[in-house]
């Protein structure tokens, strides 16, 4: 009964999901929502929800002290990381996916999906340490994730530095390392401004899922399955696996380990395809690691659970 209430959280986001699957066939959503959607979500949704996430989160000393005990999720995502570039080498990954299988492979829903799952399954005690991982995750992503995602359009294309640069510095990372940096100075930021962008970030979950819906409505049947079941199986099986021989080597404390590896058990982060659409990558494939991790993840947390 408590794994069913657990992941109501993870059919909420498909139901969302699939109200743009609908739309979507009813005729409601034309080129122009495609092109607008995921532009809207990263340029202008993205930065204030990450600014937010992370000054009502962490105080001054808050950052300081989850910086050092970050160690284990950072560890753990960078050899996930490892992984997958050498998964992806050894089975021919396609270039014009490959930052994205990548980013897809190490990444979590840390947040969306996460949060509530911990809370769900191992109580409020655990939002702390689900909230240090997520700041890896988030780290993590925001840098090497969104520059390997758009480093695919360069793979498909000439090599741009100006491109290279405008990833690296991508509105989404300007909001978190802003939100980083008010935490650390400790500022004072006045309540209409974080109203403001708390409202605007809040759009942030729906109009992403929609997006997916969208996309999914649009893909006739799935292409390139080996890239698809190697993805799924990293983010949902090798992942956890990983996080859980890190934690072992590190002596971590069993309850925060097992919020570490629950956390590395989750679906890929959904900004994934988001981020594939605005650099005009693969975003097809994007959206379908993320559904099929999202619905495979109802099989395989029982699983991580019982190993933890």
């Amino acid at each position: 009964m408590e794994y069913l209430h657990a992941l109501s959280g993870v059919f909420s986001l498909l139901l969302v999901s699939l109200v743009g699957v609908v739309l979507d066939r009813a005729g409601w959503v034309g080129s122009e929502t495609r092109r607008l959607l995921p532009k809207f979500v990263t340029c202008i949704a993205l930065p204030p929800y990450l600014f937010c996430a992370i000054v009502t989160t962490f105080g001054h000393e808050d950052v300081r002290t989850f910086l050092l005990g970050a160690v284990v999720p950072i560890v753990s995502i960078l050899l996930t990381f490892a992984t997958a570039l050498v998964c992806g080498k050894l089975f021919h990954v396609k270039q014009e996916r490959f930052g994205l299988f990548c980013a897809s492979f190490s990444c979590s829903s840390a947040v969306f999906v996460g949060i509530p799952l911990c809370g769900a399954l191992l109580g409020p005690k655990s939002i702390p340490y689900a909230l240090l991982y997520y700041f890896a995750n988030a780290a993590f992503f925001w840098t090497v994730g969104s520059y390997l995602i758009a480093a695919d359009a360069n793979r498909q294309n000439s090599f741009s530095g100006k491109r290279a640069i405008r990833a690296v510095l991508s509105p989404p990372f300007l909001g978190f390392t802003a939100g980083l940096g008010a935490a650390l100075l400790n500022l004072d930021i006045p309540q209409w401004f974080m109203n403001a962008a708390s409202t605007i970030g809040q759009l942030t979950t729906p109009l992403a899922l929609l997006y997916i819906g969208f996309s999914l409505s649009l893909v006739p049947k799935i292409k390139g399955l080996k890239d698809l079941v190697l993805a799924s199986a990293g983010r949902l099986l090798i992942c956890p696996l990983v996080t859980l021989l890190v934690v072992l080597a590190f002596g971590t404390d069993t309850f925060v380990g097992k919020v570490f590896v629950l956390q590395a058990a989750l679906p890929t982060v959904m900004q994934a395809s988001i981020l594939s659409a605005h650099y005009q990558t693969d975003p097809a494939f994007g959206t379908l690691v993320i559904t099929t991790t999202t619905i495979g993840c109802v099989l395989t947390l029982p699983l991580v659970m019982a190993l933890c």
